[in-house]
């Protein structure tokens, strides 16, 4: 993969008037720094703005590619594994005399038969006319929901889905969940908004639901009329819906209730019949939003059939819009992708099936990455570095000064308990009796999810697999799961910029080391702090410290609440809670857990005119530089539980003390928050 530039021996000192905290200069030594001098903008001092100041000049030089929607180091990332990934790809497709149901027979013939766009333009939506007849044959309430039920098997969108998951209260077993669903826009913010960018929204959607029901068959004018009844349905169930903040709530989402009872909730719904037909039988499941099931029960019963058949034909053609022909592809990025994100072309079609690969094999993608590019050595000192960091987060827990010894002790035997997945999975995942052809790009997707969706029901009767990964090896991304207590960090992120094995320590401390803690730290956030050490459900907090910690959430929920990224568009600290704890956490542990290391025999230097301190908080910077158009992030702070890469950085770093003694800021400085506007939690 491409490295970073790496530039030796230029120093900054005395260019940005509060870099005094240098060592010696006998101390200076000639290293690999790790982090491109170039995408400094020294014009600004990194008391004012910190992300200016390490991203300035990347984001100059680094404008973001017409296919893209954001771009950042992130990207370059994942572009690389991307590069390698096709290489894979090209070599296995023009092979032959693959096992069936080998991982490259699969990977190869579902790549092979994405590949061949002639044979998609040839089939056209035939492949989806039996579901498609059978909504068109629905005469009544009952037909419209036995076909929900088939939807569930195919991976199509209806008002409420289902799933088998982790009981959260007894993480060794699983049960069935019933949560809200339907929507076609990315959530129910964009139907209820009545502001004139969010109305101009609502209305290029409905252009866009009749455009899709159009190429699908419909005459224009019953198109536009099934379209605004769509939109109409869709509003309703958004007006039911629970937000995304609310979801976040543990306790608000686990509601579990007896098969009888479920019946009683939703006695429109025939949910008997549902589930029946998925072959479905349990005494007990959990309701994540039974508010809205009962009011859903009631919309249902009340709703036109004609909209419901409407709405059910372009869940399937939604569905699967990305394995049709040219024209639904094309129409779905004019909405989605150019409308929603800002992006202004369409991405390469091989890019487009590798994510699809992504979606359903990706496991045998990732294992045939990891047994060409991942080296064994990056396993084992990630290893000592997620060692290094619960070593000083346990330092962190024994020295606060606002939890009690009660809950300390139930927090480190937690932090004790944490297990960790690093690269890939010890035993790869087989994909016995999936079909997958060489010529068929949408059975191919059907096929896969059938098979999943079966997978997922199958696990109804059987114990949690704690061995299971939640993403494929060659992701770049890592997780907390809380049902495990586990942190997992797959092959795929173990690069440059989070980990960079030529860069000296200091900055993979602020790169992987401040992932590894954001991780840790995801199990003591506002929602992974109420599960014990088992991955169970359970307030193990004194009724004093709860309400410490909440004083503290509460503080950095209302900080990040006024960051402005557009202008009167806003932060939601609320939904963007626990991944800012986590950054805040993530990054002082790693500052520490470095800190440690010095301590422990590790050689103290200044690098390219930069102190160890300042690097950690290089290497932070570093793995968040990002361009953004306006629409991804008006649709960023919509939707996702992650603040925009700016406060990631500037967010973070106010809060800590250490990175004003780094940097020589005042506390009169832009980027310092003090006295009462600092928060500090681990």
């Amino acid at each position: 993969m491409t490295m970073k530039k790496i530039i030796l021996g230029l120093s900054v000192i005395g260019l940005i008037s509060c870099q005094q905290n240098a060592e010696p200069a006998e101390n200076h030594v000639e290293a690999v720094l790790g982090f491109d001098l170039a995408d400094l903008d020294t014009s600004i001092s990194p008391c004012e703005d910190f992300f200016q100041y390490t991203s300035g000049n990347w984001i100059k030089n680094n404008p973001i590619p017409e296919t893209e929607s954001r771009w950042g180091s992130f990207n370059e990332l994942i572009e690389s594994n991307n590069a390698d990934v096709r290489e894979l790809l090209n070599e296995i497709v023009n092979k032959t005399g693959f096992e069936k149901g080998s991982y490259q027979q699969l990977v190869a013939d579902f790549y092979r038969s994405g590949m061949d766009s002639n044979a998609t333009e040839t089939t056209g939506i035939k492949g989806l006319e039996p579901i498609l007849s059978k909504v068109a044959a629905i005469s009544s309430l009952d037909d419209y929901l036995k076909v929900n039920g088939e939807f569930k098997m195919l991976g199509i969108a209806h008002p409420w889905g289902s799933y088998v998951g982790v009981d959260e209260k007894n993480s060794s077993r699983h049960l069935v969940q019933l949560v809200q669903s339907g929507l076609g826009m990315p959530d129910r913010d964009y139907y209820l908004k009545t502001d004139s960018t969010s109305e101009d929204l609502q209305n290029k959607y409905r252009i866009h639901v009749a455009n899709m029901l159009a190429l699908s068959g419909y005459e224009r004018e019953k198109a536009n009329k099934a379209a605004a009844g769509i939109y109409a349905f869709e509003s309703k169930l958004a007006k039911a819906a629970m937000s995304r903040v609310d979801r976040r709530s543990a306790e608000k989402t686990y509601n579990k209730m007896s098969f009888s009872s479920l019946l009683e909730l939703a006695p429109n719904l025939k949910l008997e019949d549902y589930f029946g037909s998925n072959n479905l039988e349990f005494d007990t499941a959990v309701v994540n939003q039974p508010d809205y099931i009962k009011a859903l029960d009631t919309i249902i019963a009340q709703e036109n059939l004609t909209v419901l058949m409407d709405y059910a034909h372009w869940s399937v053609i939604d569905a699967y819009g990305s394995y049709l022909p040219s024209a639904f592809v094309n129409e779905n990025f004019d909405f989605f992708g150019k409308t929603m994100s800002g992006s202004r072309k369409l991405r390469p079609r091989w890019k487009r099936v590798l994510s699809s690969l992504n979606g359903g094999l990706g496991e045998p993608l990732g294992h045939m990455y990891v047994d060409k590019h991942f080296p064994e050595s990056s396993k084992e000192n990630i290893k000592n570095m997620v060692e290094n960091l619960r070593a000083a987060y346990k330092l962190r827990i024994q020295g606060l000064d606002w939890m009690g010894e009660e809950t300390k002790k139930k927090a480190i035997e937690k932090l004790e308990g944490f297990t960790y997945k690093i690269g890939y999975p010890d035993t790869w995942k087989t994909f016995e009796g999936l079909e997958i052809l060489a010529d068929d790009y949408l059975q191919n997707a059907i096929n896969l999810n059938r098979y999943g969706v079966a997978e997922n029901l199958a696990k109804l009767d059987k114990e949690v697999d704690r061995e299971e990964w939640g993403m494929p090896a060659h992701i770049v991304n890592a997780y907390y799961n809380p049902a495990n207590n586990e942190v997992v960090f797959p092959a795929g992120i173990l690069q440059p910029p989070f980990y960079n094995a030529e860069a000296e320590a200091a900055i993979n401390y602020g790169g992987i080391g401040g992932v590894i803690g954001h991780e840790f730290s995801h199990g003591f956030d506002d929602q992974g702090s109420k599960y014990n050490k088992e991955g169970n459900l359970e307030d193990w907090w004194t009724k004093e410290d709860s309400s410490r910690f909440a004083v503290k959430t509460t503080a950095l929920a209302d900080q990040y609440s006024s960051y402005e990224p557009l202008a009167g568009v806003f932060v939601n600290g609320n939904l963007t809670l626990g991944e800012n704890i986590a950054d805040l956490g993530g990054l002082t542990l790693a500052y520490y857990a470095y800190k440690t290391s010095l301590e422990n025999g590790r050689e103290d230097v200044v690098i390219d005119g930069f102190t160890w301190q300042q690097r950690v908080f290089l290497g932070w910077a570093q793995v968040w530089q990002t361009n953004q158009r306006d629409a991804y992030l008006r649709n960023q702070v919509t939707t996702d539980p992650h603040s925009p890469a700016k406060y990631r950085v500037n967010g973070t770093v106010a809060n800590m003390d250490e990175f004003r003694e780094a940097w020589g800021c005042e506390n009169s400085d832009a980027m310092i928050n003090s006295g009462e506007k600092q928060v500090k939690i681990w």
